[in-house]
């Protein structure tokens, strides 16, 4: 954009006759015939006129507002033309800003430069800008000037601005941007930094007080901590950044330079301690300080922490509830023996879950608003107290289900038989006849697999060729307890049991004993 340049009313006293003077109007000459009162020097200071007078060989020129007549219509107002047909030279004063550059005849050039150069870096920063180059034109008499050699000059002076927010932190500036709503968009892209797009755009829109629902969660607050007011502003458009680039910036801090007043008996560790300072830095700060005296004022680096997004969200979480083992003793039930009252259910709870986090690491968590929804149920095993008598009673009970006598006991294929087999029982399993204790349970050559039991009455019984065994040494079983399976284990001519009975250990006959 064209913004041209600066130029001002002057006034400058310039003596043409004796009564004469130029007064200038923004470039422009109007040659003025004053009425002049010569006034003594005390007449003067009488009066106190002096703030509207010119001061010219002792006399004091005042200038009545009645009494100026323009001579436009006896001169004409003054053209470049006209200027140079009196001896006049039209000249334009540079300044840079405050800084007087010099002056140059021809403001062609450097008019020209300031332009191209605005236009190229509006490009670039996207928005107006502006230089601060001001030319205030005069018209003299035989000016001495170097044109190229001031262009040079004020090409260099020159600075180009552009409008700007700036992004604090605290008080401390960090970045530049373009608009306030580039501005507005640094902060909403520092907020994604703690929260998804779908959660900030959830968040601004939804109505917080809307119950949740089990499994949903929703962000309920986000505050940006550290950062300073937004302020318009006016910088070089070097200076400006994306908003992506000043997120950067406000999250990773900055430092700041503070002078720092050295307390009694403070050390250079002391500071560099308090700063955080390495001893290079404060040596490059400080590089007249070579000894630290009470009072005396050093230079330090303060870190100014980067800014923060704290977070808070609210979930609602459905909970399995896991049921607990439980066991109860049955005194109807035998000692080692267990049995499942109760299978065990899982229940159920909703409980809402609030969660802070600060730059997307979490700081606080608590729970609130739980209720059951399904009661959990114990898995409940009985478990059997009843105590198993080692002792026989001395009256047996078939030792089989069922079945029939397939052999007695007595001479046999010229050997004498010591027990009685029993065969095709209506199952396969073999019960202990008396309460007792387990003396062998194992392989044993003829008789396979083996069983002896101890009645504890000076009785013991034996049950051979079991196909499988289902106690072992030791073991208390009583009257009817399974002992394992009938099979044809041993020297055996098909499925059955062998069973002996001794007395006081004597061989006895089976059939004196039983219950058949």
């Amino acid at each position: 954009m064209k913004h041209g340049f600066m130029s001002f009313f002057t006034v400058r006293q310039q003596a043409l006759f004796e009564n004469f003077y130029m007064v200038h109007l923004d470039g422009a000459i109007f040659q003025a015939l004053i009425l002049v009162y010569l006034l003594e020097d005390n007449t003067m200071k009488k009066n106190n006129i002096q703030n509207q007078s010119f001061i010219y060989k002792g006399k004091s020129l005042k200038i009545f507002a009645a009494g100026v007549m323009l001579s436009t219509a006896l001169w004409g107002m003054d053209s470049e033309a006209s200027a140079e047909s009196r001896g006049l030279t039209v000249v334009h004063h540079v300044y840079a800003g405050e800084e007087y550059v010099g002056i140059v005849t021809d403001p062609d050039e450097l008019t020209a430069w300031a332009e191209k150069k605005e236009e190229e870096l509006e490009e670039e920063a996207s928005g107006d800008v502006r230089h601060n180059l001001k030319l205030i034109p005069e018209h003299v008499f035989n000016p001495q000037t170097e044109d190229q050699q001031l262009v040079d000059q004020a090409k260099d002076a020159a600075a180009f601005v552009t409008d700007a927010y700036e992004l604090k932190l605290g008080e401390h500036t960090v970045a530049h941007v373009e608009s306030e709503e580039a501005a507005k968009e640094a902060i909403r892209q520092l907020k994604l930094t703690a929260v998804s797009e779908e959660e900030l755009d959830r968040f601004e829109k939804e109505d917080l007080s809307k119950e949740l629902e089990p499994g949903d969660s929703r962000v309920t607050d986000i505050q940006v901590k550290g950062i300073g007011d937004q302020e318009e502003t006016q910088v070089s458009p070097d200076n400006l950044v994306k908003p992506e680039e000043a997120v950067k910036k406000l999250l990773a801090g900055t430092t700041v330079g503070i002078d720092h007043e050295v307390a009694e008996g403070e050390t250079k560790e002391d500071i560099l301690e308090q700063y955080g300072m390495d001893e290079e830095t404060f040596e490059e700060l400080n590089p007249d300080a070579e000894e630290l005296s009470e009072g005396v004022l050093i230079r330090a680096e303060e870190k100014v922490p980067g800014a923060e997004v704290q977070v808070k969200k609210e979930s609602r979480v459905a909970e399995t509830i896991e049921f607990e083992q439980e066991v109860k003793e049955d005194g109807e039930m035998l000692k080692g023996e267990t049995r499942v009252e109760q299978e065990g259910q899982k229940g159920e709870k909703v409980y809402t879950e609030l969660i802070t986090e600060v730059n997307g690491e979490q700081s606080a968590k608590s729970t609130e608003d739980e209720e059951v929804t399904k009661e959990a149920k114990n898995h409940i095993v009985l478990e059997g107290t009843k105590e198993i008598p080692s002792k026989g009673t001395g009256s047996l009970q078939w030792p089989a289900d069922g079945g029939y006598i397939s052999s007695h006991q007595g001479p046999r294929w010229g050997d004498h038989h010591k027990g009685i087999d029993i065969a095709s029982p209506d199952s396969l399993t073999i019960s202990n006849v008396d309460n007792g204790v387990v003396v062998s349970a194992g392989l044993e050559g003829d008789y396979g697999n083996k069983v002896v039991i101890d009645h504890n009455n000076g009785m013991r019984t034996i049950y051979a060729h079991l196909s499988e065994i289902h106690v072992q040494p030791g073991q208390t079983v009583g009257k009817g307890e399974s002992l394992g399976l009938m099979g044809t284990t041993g020297f055996s001519t098909g499925i059955h049991l062998h069973f002996e009975v001794y007395v006081n250990g004597e061989l006895k006959n089976p059939m004196d004993y039983l219950d058949y």
